[in-house]
């Protein structure tokens, strides 16, 4: 069988989704089927990842678009930028025309979704990691009766009702999507993400990178938020914990990141006096396990009502990295009832006096949580980009 992945970015740049498409890929190619790849190119230089060198040229062909990126402000032009590299994709596809295609999550998957029902006639598996525009709607950037906001929804439901398979990465998302956009559930199939589980964590100061940047102090019980600084992640929440317990001297906060927020967060920090604060900048791919090995404590926020669009990804690789984790999402989440089934505290996204006095508890008892069951049930890689391969090989036609 011959599967075509439309990817969102580049193996010649580490992006988010990078070990999740180079994984998926390989379990592809490892089961003997055909790749046809479509991936942005943004250098001059082609390069892959190491694993994909005995299949280049045999299963994996890969088919390069050059891609100019765009500024993060310039919402227009990323758009249309997007959606040109995607009809120039839909063109190769139709040059090397594949039994079923593999599209990742994106703002312009009308197009291809369109392409590949009417004029490919091929079916389509697509992977929803991100929910464009219920995640706006949720954090207060647009309003339900906005024109952006219906215009963005009618074309989202028109790219869930017209692929022929479709997953997601929570059981919120499903939720959300079986709900608000009226796709049957049984459509909608459930996937969690995995970690970057080849990288091995290093606990001891001597070897683990981060701890060498910046060591510990004595006694001191070190809270890490780690990812993008933007409005949906909520990291002005974990300024209000530290801003309650910035007379504790041992309890320190790290911020490490990047993101449109990052600013206002540190004017925030500055304006009260938050010396138990530190912002880190994005720390290299290849060190992200010995950055979530070197808390004491991993919190992972979200703005209410974004859990039911989105799922961090970094929560597997706090658990890879076996150490204690804080979600701070709606209590009432299926998210949240799941952690609790294996004892990873979750506390309301509102509330960051109940937050402090459970970080006081966790710093206290030291207590140790089923994080390696945690990862094998929800986050495995082996398992879930088997999931992956065994519902694109059982998609048919019959929807087209």
């Amino acid at each position: 069988m011959k599967i075509a992945v439309l990817s969102i970015g580049s193996f010649d740049t580490q992006y988010s989704d990078y070990h999740l498409m180079r994984d998926l890929i390989l379990e592809f190619l490892s089961s003997g089927h055909c790749v046809e790849l479509v991936q942005k190119k943004y250098i001059p230089e082609e390069i892959y990842p190491e694993q994909f060198r005995p299949y280049l040229g045999t299963l994996l062909t890969v088919h390069n678009i050059p891609f100019e990126r765009k500024q993060k402000e310039n919402l227009k032009a990323r758009y249309l930028a997007d959606l040109a590299y995607y009809r120039k994709a839909c063109s190769i596809l139709r040059k090397h025309p594949p039994d079923k295609i593999f599209l990742q999550s994106n703002n312009t998957a009308f197009y291809t979704v369109f392409y590949a029902k009417h004029i490919l006639k091929k079916p389509v598996f697509y992977n929803e990691q991100d929910i464009f525009p219920e995640n706006a709607l949720f954090s207060g950037i647009i309003g339900e009766k906005s024109f952006v906001f219906r215009i963005a929804h009618s074309l989202q439901r028109y790219v869930y009702r017209n692929t022929t398979l479709l997953s997601t990465i929570s059981d919120d998302m499903k939720e959300t999507i079986v709900t608000r956009y009226k796709i049957q559930a049984d459509k909608v199939q459930v996937i969690y993400n995995w970690g970057h589980e080849e990288l091995k964590k290093q606990t001891a100061c001597i070897d683990n990178a981060f701890l060498k940047k910046y060591p510990k102090r004595k006694n001191e019980f070190r809270v890490v938020y780690a990812g993008n600084l933007g409005k949906m992640q909520n990291v002005d929440f974990l300024l209000k914990i530290a801003n309650v317990m910035k007379e504790n001297k041992e309890i320190s906060f790290y911020i490490v990141g990047d993101g449109s927020e990052k600013n206002n967060l540190q004017e925030n920090a500055n304006k009260n006096n938050l010396e138990n604060v530190k912002f880190v900048d994005m720390q290299p791919p290849q060190e992200v396990a010995d950055l979530y090995a070197a808390s004491d404590l991993n919190v992972i926020t979200l703005q209410p009502g974004i859990i039911h669009t989105a799922l961090p990804s970094k929560i597997a690789d706090c658990l890879i990295a076996q150490k204690p984790i804080l979600f701070c999402f709606d209590e009432d989440s299926k998210f949240a009832k799941i952690a609790s089934m294996y004892e990873f505290p979750n506390k309301s996204p509102m509330q960051p006096e109940i937050v402090a006095s459970t970080i006081l508890d966790m710093k206290i008892e030291k207590k140790k949580l089923c994080s390696k069951k945690f990862l094998y049930d929800y986050f495995n890689k082996e398992k879930n980009t088997k999931r992956y391969l065994d519902e694109i090989e059982r998609m048919g036609e019959a929807n087209l």
